[in-house]
């Protein structure tokens, strides 16, 4: 066995628990003058001698472990401190007053930052478990902060005392403390960060795998950003091999414990694992089904029957709601504005060709439910196609004059905006293809696997494949794929920003004359 320099195992070496020396173990030992021998009066309580060698264990020393609690206060007193300098520097740079002056804005500055501790607390600012999280914590200091001022703002106009304040102090604070907690905020996640990359963590684990599993210390670190990283790995062939846990967790000291295990030894898994509630530790179990994980969001406990979560809606609860006062608000407001323009190609297409002004068309929608979308009769009447069997492409000889000008510039889709109202689409989401759309004679949902996934919302009138310009005609495999891509994309990262970024975009492209044909 191979011992590095700083006490550990040599990259990639598994040795069996019984040969580990002390060392590894109990830092007051140097490793210097430690000697690899064997270690049966120290381990008898790890399993009987012939299990021992149905399982390895592989030691992987890491760097000191970062405290949560230590960044999170540490990241409190930066943040009080900013806000408290960018409120006094300009009282000493503008005001030129007596101390009654200087007592009433630092009076002010003292309640604003009372009032920022207490929605730091509402909001979760300084949660462990989220501490390190760049995008959510940047977000909520700086809604914290933009509350706090607005709160102050409030306080000021209920008691009538603006005007014993400087505006331009007052402003001047509110810029420059989001300035400087943020950019603070990002300098001290990129030094925590990179600690963590060189091998320190947040918190330390106990792995044990049964079989062959998907579960190694590199993917730990990985899957978690190295926020947690394996001190310890057993491999056993069999869950009757796993050794007894009690003597790995008082030498090793993890505050996890997580068991890989194939899906068949759930049971006899769980009963073993209840064993470990004596130790404070937080056990993971990890199912695996045919090698791979099991998707398993969370657990949901009804009276005593425990379900396993392996899936969910997307946009669920409060979203939901949101969205939909989101579409309503906006296809309100575009019908409002538009109606004058929608009329006028109204007429141009009555004039210009025989038939109905509108054209319906059965397509996919909502949880693969039939739904009819409108849309501006582009084509003439006995050259349509309800089914969209043969694609639209360019130049195609069954769209009318009218028809090529409205769909250049995508007015053939304000019709949906009854579709929005009626709750069957959605502004944003993605495009609902016609039923017997096709690419090389094979149906959409056949040519790729997650196509369907596409369903898991409401479709929309424009969506974030189509502002990538993954629109139009599909010839191809790939097409498909990107286009699905796109819209799996929007589906798993959806939030009312997203869906204003998309509505930006689409109208600079509609400016643009950037449409379909």
């Amino acid at each position: 066995m191979h011992v590095n320099p700083h006490g550990g195992l040599a990259e990639g070496q598994c040795t069996p628990a019984e040969q580990i020396p002390l060392e590894l173990f109990d830092p007051k030992i140097e490793a210097s003058s430690a000697r690899p021998a064997p270690l049966e009066a120290e381990f008898d309580d790890l399993g009987a001698r012939q299990d021992r060698t149905n399982y390895t264990f592989q030691y992987n020393p890491t760097a000191r472990r970062l405290s949560s609690c230590a960044i999170a206060l540490s990241y409190m007193f930066m943040d009080i401190s900013a806000i408290a300098v960018c409120g006094i520097i300009p009282i000493l740079a503008y005001l030129k007053g007596d101390y009654k002056v200087y007592t009433l804005h630092i009076n002010a500055i003292t309640v604003g930052l009372l009032t920022f501790l207490a929605l730091s607390k509402v909001l979760g600012l300084y949660r462990t478990p989220t501490i390190l999280e760049g995008r959510r914590a940047v977000l909520g200091l700086t809604a914290a902060l933009l509350l706090t001022f607005f709160a102050l703002l409030i306080a000021a106009a209920a008691t009538k005392t603006t005007d014993a304040y400087s505006r331009v102090w007052f402003f001047t604070w509110i810029a420059a403390s989001i300035a400087l907690t943020v950019a603070l905020r990002a300098g001290a996640l990129s030094l925590v960060n990179a600690r963590l990359s060189s091998g320190a963590c947040q918190q330390s684990a106990l792995v044990v795998t049964c079989g062959i599993g998907s579960l190694s210390t590199d993917v730990l670190a990985s899957a978690t950003h190295n926020r947690i990283r394996a001190l310890g790995h057993i491999k056993a062939d069999k869950l009757e091999h796993v050794p007894d846990l009690g003597r790995f967790i008082q030498k090793l000291n993890p505050e996890i414990v997580i068991f890989d295990v194939p899906w068949a030894d759930i049971e006899v898994a769980s009963a073993r694992l209840a064993l470990l509630s004596r130790y404070a530790v937080e056990v993971l179990l990890l199912p695996r089904v045919g090698g791979a994980l099991h998707p398993i969001i969370d657990c949901q406990q009804f009276g005593t029957h425990v379900f396993l979560r392996t899936s969910r809606a997307p946009i669920r609860d409060w979203d939901r709601i949101y969205k939909r006062l989101e579409d309503l608000t906006i296809a309100f407001i575009a019908l409002s504005v538009t109606s004058p323009l929608l009329l006028l190609v109204a007429a141009a297409i009555k004039l210009d060709s025989k038939g109905p002004v509108l054209f319906k068309q059965r397509r996919a929608g909502f949880n693969g439910s039939l739904i009819e979308v409108w849309k501006f009769r582009s084509m003439y009447v006995d050259a349509t196609d309800p089914d969209a069997s043969h694609q639209t492409s360019k130049d195609d000889m069954r769209v009318t004059r009218v028809g090529r000008f409205i769909r250049r510039n995508s007015l053939d889709e304000f019709p949906q905006l009854y579709n929005v109202i009626r709750g069957e689409m959605s502004i944003v989401g993605p495009r609902p293809h016609a039923l017997k759309t096709s690419v090389d004679g094979k149906p959409l949902d056949t040519i790729v696997e997650e196509y369907a996934f596409r369903h898991r919302v409401k479709p929309g009138i424009t969506g974030w494949a189509q502002v990538n310009d993954a629109r139009g005609e599909m010839v191809s495999v790939d097409q498909v794929k990107k286009r699905v891509t796109y819209d799996l994309y929007y589906i798993n990262n959806w939030s009312i920003l997203l869906d204003i970024k998309i509505i930006v975009i689409t109208m600079f492209k509609l400016a643009r004359g950037d449409g379909a044909y």
